[in-house]
Order: C-alpha cells, then sequence, then structure tokens
C-alpha cells in the first residue's frame, strides 16, 4: 500500500520548516507567496488532508492604523486620499482604525500603548512629519508607509515606503514653460520649504527650473517663512512679506493652491492683477483652485489613488519585511488657467 503523503514530506520537498507547512495546511496565516507555495505542493502529492476550507483560508484581516499629526477630515486635498484608503481597506475585508497624534500635545508613549493595544498589523502615516515622532513610530518596528515625509535629515536604519506626488518635476515643468513662453525669469517661492518632503521638493524645483535656463536666485526673493509662527491664510501677513522683497517677482510658485489663492488675495490688496502683474502658481489642484477669480494655474494629483497605492504597498511591506525601503512618485498633471495666461 502506498504511504500516505505527510506534513514533513511536503516540508522536505519546498525546504520549508514543517512549522511553516502545518500553519498553512491547517489555515493559519503566513505571507501569501509561502502559502500559494505549499498548497500547490500538496495538490501536487495528492495530500489527502486538504480540503476546500484550508484552501479559502490563509487570507489574514489585516489591522491598519492610519496616523496623522493633526485633525484632516476637513481638508480639502486630504479628504479623497481618506477615501482610498477607507474604500481599499473596506474591498479586502481590512479593519482600519484612526488616530490623530499631536507631539507638541501629547507624549508618544499614548501611541505605543494604543499601537501595542490595538495589536496592528500595519500603519499608514498621514501629514505625520515631527522627526522625533517619526524615529519612535519607526523604532516600534511595524510595517509603515508615509503618504508624505519630513523634509528634515533622519537617519534611520528601519525600513520603510514612502509615497508622493512627482514634486520636483512637476514644478521645474511650469517654471520652464513660462520661461520659454513669456521669458519669465523672477520667481518667487511662498511656502514653507521645511514643512515637509514635498514642499521642499516643489521649492527645489523651482530652482531646478531657474538654473536650467542660467538663472539667478537667491534665498531672500522668497517667502520661506515658518508656518509654525506665519499664517500663509492671511492676505495681510503675506502682502507685508511681499512688500518686503527687493524686485517685485514676475510669478509666485506656491506650495500649494490655499496659498497660492492667498498671494493672489495679497496681491489684490496691493492693487495689483493677476495675471497682467504677476503669476501666480499652485499645486494639488483642489477647491480653492477654481472657486475665485483667478482660476489658478495647479498641477492635479490623483489623489485617491494616492490612497490606495499606500495602502497596497504597506500590505506588500506586511507580507514581505524585507523588500528594500522603496520611494514611489505618483505623476502630476498640470492644468493650465488664468492665473498664468496672458491674453
Amino acid at each position: 500500500m502506498k504511504r500516505a503523503v505527510t506534513i514533513n514530506d511536503i516540508a522536505a520537498q519546498l525546504n520549508l520548516s514543517r512549522n511553516t507547512v502545518a500553519k498553512v495546511l491547517n489555515g493559519h496565516y503566513v505571507p501569501e507567496t509561502t502559502r500559494e507555495l505549499v498548497l500547490k505542493k500538496a495538490r501536487e502529492m495528492n495530500y489527502k488532508s486538504l480540503n476546500s476550507e484550508i484552501l479559502k483560508s490563509g487570507r489574514k484581516k489585516y489591522r491598519i492604523l492610519l496616523i496623522s499629526g493633526k485633525p484632516l477630515i476637513n481638508i480639502n486635498y486630504f479628504i479623497p486620499i481618506i477615501k482610498g484608503i477607507e474604500n481599499f481597506c473596506f474591498e479586502n475585508d481590512y479593519e482600519l482604525f484612526q488616530y490623530t497624534h499631536n507631539s507638541a500635545m501629547h507624549p508618544f508613549k499614548e501611541v505605543e500603548d494604543y499601537i501595542t493595544e490595538l495589536n496592528a498589523d500595519g500603519i499608514a502615516a498621514l501629514e505625520y512629519f515631527d522627526k522625533n515622532s517619526i524615529s519612535k513610530l519607526l523604532s516600534l518596528d511595524k510595517p509603515v508607509c508615509f503618504n508624505d515625509f519630513s523634509a528634515s535629515d533622519l537617519i534611520t536604519d528601519k525600513k520603510f515606503d514612502l509615497i508622493r506626488a512627482n514634486d520636483e518635476q512637476s514644478v521645474r515643468r511650469i517654471v520652464k514653460l513660462l520661461y520659454s513662453r513669456y521669458q519669465i525669469t523672477r520667481f518667487t517661492f511662498v511656502g514653507d520649504s521645511k514643512h515637509c518632503l514635498s514642499f521642499h521638493g516643489r521649492y527645489l524645483g523651482m530652482l531646478s527650473g531657474i538654473f536650467s535656463f542660467n538663472g539667478t536666485h537667491s534665498a531672500k526673493d522668497d517667502i520661506l517663512c515658518s508656518d509654525l509662527t506665519f499664517d500663509y491664510g492671511s492676505p495681510g501677513a503675506v502682502k507685508t512679506e511681499i512688500l518686503k522683497l527687493k524686485y517685485r517677482p514676475q510669478c509666485f510658485v506656491c506650495c500649494n493652491d490655499f496659498v497660492a489663492r492667498t498671494v493672489c488675495n495679497a496681491l489684490k490688496s496691493l492693487g495689483l492683477k493677476v495675471p497682467q502683474d504677476a503669476f501666480v502658481t499652485g499645486f494639488d489642484n483642489v477647491w480653492e483652485a477654481t472657486a475665485f477669480s483667478p482660476a489658478i494655474t495647479s498641477f492635479s494629483v490623483e489623489k485617491e489613488f494616492l490612497g490606495r497605492e499606500a495602502m497596497r504597498t504597506l500590505i506588500h511591506r506586511i507580507e514581505h519585511p524585507d523588500t528594500p525601503a522603496r520611494n514611489i512618485t505618483v505623476s502630476a498633471t498640470l492644468v493650465e488657467r488664468e492665473s498664468t495666461i496672458k491674453t
């Protein structure tokens, strides 16, 4: 009589431990690639205890934590990103939890205790830029995917993933376009370039665009106030900074559409018209870009895709923890409007 195939036989064929093979055949979680490998070999060897319930099992119901550095629900840019994360989790039957951590008001120990109690499988970080908090988060050795990142230098040997828009190349493109089309050479960046990696990339993109046509630029030509102490939503405050500039810019390159709208209002209070007296560009293509006149030239990012891609990347990190760290950039589409078109 032919001897029945055992778990040890399958393990020997695949050079896997008996424990790993037993987990698969008993319906416990292992990484999907390992599970498929074991089930395929079990079928080939006619393992008699293989049944339909085992074939259906093995898909982990992950517990995902979405952590942010401030409340996000009423911010136009983040709503579709969160929607993408929520829909992805719903479609895959993952549990999603949200936590807002203000590092200035609450110690990180509260975050650590919550993650431990939750037993989170992975963490999606959105608008989470405090350098010390990031270091502590990574020290927990949980899979993490950041949607944007701190602009501060962070030295760590921990593996994590990052997804964001293609900021630098996008802004470089509009600067070069305005130079070639209208011979614009005096650009001013408006925004805290140290706020996050995206803003920093947009600032570098402006500089790269200027240097591409051998233009010159100084940080004194920009409005780079820290957003911890400066109100970029105040036209009066921005107007004061514009008046400090040595030369009137031909184009204001703004870190996002919200700031670009404030710049338009500040210029209006100075008796200047957009685009007749100065161009203005934004980024993100949100409500502020088109809600008032003039409509602002911006870059459109598929925000719901950003959320979904962050989740796909995080799940891959959970299932393949030794994968090299990835920095994923998503293309942004230029949307030209009144603020950079001369008639």
